[in-house]
């Protein structure tokens, strides 16, 4: 309430000496007191009005930063939920990629056991024939073997026999020599 009054008297006196400057008279002393009491009530009012717009400012730059805040924390959620759920997807994948790599192996191996079955089989059944085959070849090789001692033998015989008959046929000829001599 002072402070109203205080006001409008330093209006008044404010507007008095406004008056004597436009009349263009000399300003005493207190004339100069009152202009700087005007001087300093515009500039208190001015640095008010600055202060709530500093204030007014404040409370809208607080309510973006607190809005852009928001916003941050939003998106920050909704790139956490996303990043969850690509993690997950890569372990799901990461998962079904694994159990294929396992079904291929057990795949592959079940074709090498079956290859390794395949050519132990082969190699058996090739070795068996071969063995047969060899067989056969050293019975051949026996009953050639016989046969050619038989003929051999044989041969042998008729040689023998041969040279007995030769032999013969000498003492034939070498009788008949004798006495176709002696007669």
């Amino acid at each position: 309430m002072v402070e109203s009054v205080t006001s409008a008297v330093i209006e008044k006196a404010l507007d008095t000496v406004l008056r004597k400057v436009g009349e263009g008279r000399k300003l005493s002393t207190e004339d100069l007191v009152v202009l700087m009491l005007g001087l300093f009530r515009e500039i208190r009012n001015d640095i008010a009005n600055t202060n709530k717009r500093i204030d007014t400012l404040y409370e809208m730059v607080s309510k973006s930063y607190e809005a852009l805040n928001s916003r941050i924390n939003e998106v920050n959620d909704s790139l956490i939920k996303k990043i969850d759920e690509i993690n997950k997807r890569i372990d799901v994948m990461n998962d079904t990629l694994g159990k294929r790599i396992e079904e291929t192996n057990k795949r592959i191996d079940s074709l090498n056991d079956a290859m390794n079955n395949r050519i132990e089989t082969l190699n058996t059944t090739l070795n068996n024939r071969i063995d047969e085959v060899n067989k056969r070849i050293n019975a051949l090789n026996d009953t050639l073997s016989r046969r050619i001692d038989e003929t051999n033998k044989r041969i042998d015989t008729l040689y023998n026999l041969l040279g007995k008959t030769y032999e013969t046929l000498i003492k034939q000829a070498a009788m008949q020599r004798q006495e176709t001599g002696k007669s």
